[in-house]
């Protein structure tokens, strides 16, 4: 009779864990894609560590709907030819529910429809969305309201000219557009723009003695990178005493490495960035500071020191993977692509540590928060 009761209590709890939804959850696969080589190296490699450090938290609170997350990592080498076939590995062979990445808007934009065709999400850590595909959620604040901030700044420095230096890739070729239509909003005249390849360009000096010529009261440069410490250099060594106002893209090489290339020729300088850069210098009543610090913290706890602040990217993935947490317990326990987007499209107003997000149906691009700082020393400072 035990014997038969022993079995009989064997089959019923065989039975119990082949039942759907009884079974040990299995876990949300989401893919990493980001430059882990190439000249978006810096940027890639520490959004990954953000990213990492989000993640780890979110499963040892439990993971979304008692799930864990896991995560299968792909390095596109900031080249879009090795970026596409990596995001359809991971849609494709991986299985992946959502990607977390790319940072370079030329892997972006062809990813897009791949991945709508899909029904993957795509949380881009690119400062633009796709033309097409709507499964693709932006993390940055886009051109055009980093552009009112940088051109509003420049009017009220008394701005009444300026001189544009971009990188060809699509970013920087929509956020010299950007900037270039709203300074003719505020009466500010564009006296030259030129351009160069991020990729492979060394010598930037025919480039910037053409803006000098043009003689304007501020040179914007919009690019990335290991050219940015090369054109300041350059900028002083023709004697270009404009002043410059860079954008989001401009430190993604690291605040660091542009300090110790650039030295003396980049102090000074002008960048958008977002509040987490400023850290050290946004007023002590900010609501913002209790986040960064418990992110500082967090990450030292993990990697052994503190991030670099200024390197606003490693907070962006951190965001990144909390939006996606709070998302998929939105979507339920057997979220489809589908039910992801749709859930994502109801988030609004999430305080993150880098920005505030807000999405919708007709709005993908959700995050806000550009401020303007300035190099001095090795940091940089709010610009009020």
């Amino acid at each position: 009779m035990t014997t038969l009761l022993v079995a009989f209590g064997a089959l019923v709890a065989m039975l119990v864990f082949a039942v759907p939804g009884a079974s040990v959850a299995e876990e949300y696969r989401i893919g990493y894609l980001n430059s882990f080589s190439g000249y978006l190296a810096n940027m890639g490699t520490v959004s990954r560590d953000g990213f990492l450090l989000a993640i780890e938290e979110i499963n040892k609170r439990g993971g979304a709907n008692g799930r864990q997350l896991k995560v299968i990592v792909e390095n596109d080498e900031s080249d879009p030819s090795k970026g596409v076939p990596a995001a359809i590995r991971l849609i494709h062979a991986e299985k992946v529910l959502a990607i977390v990445g790319p940072a370079r808007s030329d892997v972006t934009e062809p990813l897009g429809p791949i991945a709508a065709k899909a029904h993957v999400v795509d949380m881009t850590c690119s400062f633009i969305l796709p033309t097409q595909g709507d499964y693709t959620f932006a993390t940055v604040p886009s051109p055009e309201e980093e552009a009112r901030v940088a051109i509003g700044f420049l009017a009220r420095k008394g701005a009444r000219t300026i001189g544009i230096l971009n990188a060809i890739d699509l970013y920087d070729k929509t956020s010299a557009r950007a900037f270039a239509e709203e300074a003719g909003r505020h009466g500010i005249k564009v006296v030259a723009t030129e351009s160069y390849n991020a990729a492979v360009d060394k010598n930037f000096i025919p480039q910037l003695t053409k803006i000098k010529a043009a003689n304007p009261d501020w040179l914007t440069v919009q690019g990335s990178g290991a050219a940015v410490p090369l054109i300041m250099n350059q900028k002083g060594e023709i004697g270009f005493e404009a002043p410059t106002l860079g954008n989001l893209a401009f430190s993604v090489g690291g605040i660091p490495p542009l300090l110790k290339i650039a030295g003396r020729n980049v102090q000074g300088t002008h960048l958008t960035t977002l509040p987490v850069g400023v850290w050290e210098t946004l007023p002590k009543s900010d609501p913002r500071l209790e986040r960064i610090v418990q992110y500082r913290d967090a990450f030292k706890a993990k990697y052994g020191d503190y991030p670099v602040m200024a390197n606003w990217w490693a907070a962006q993935n951190y965001d990144i993977a909390f939006l996606l947490a709070d998302a998929l317990k939105r979507a339920g326990p057997n979220a489809t692509g589908a039910a992801l987007k749709a859930a994502l499209e109801g988030i609004r107003s999430f305080e993150g540590v880098v920005g505030t997000f807000s999405f919708s149906p007709g709005q993908h691009a959700g995050a806000t928060g550009i401020v303007i700082a300035r190099i001095e020393g090795e940091r940089l400072v709010l610009v009020k």
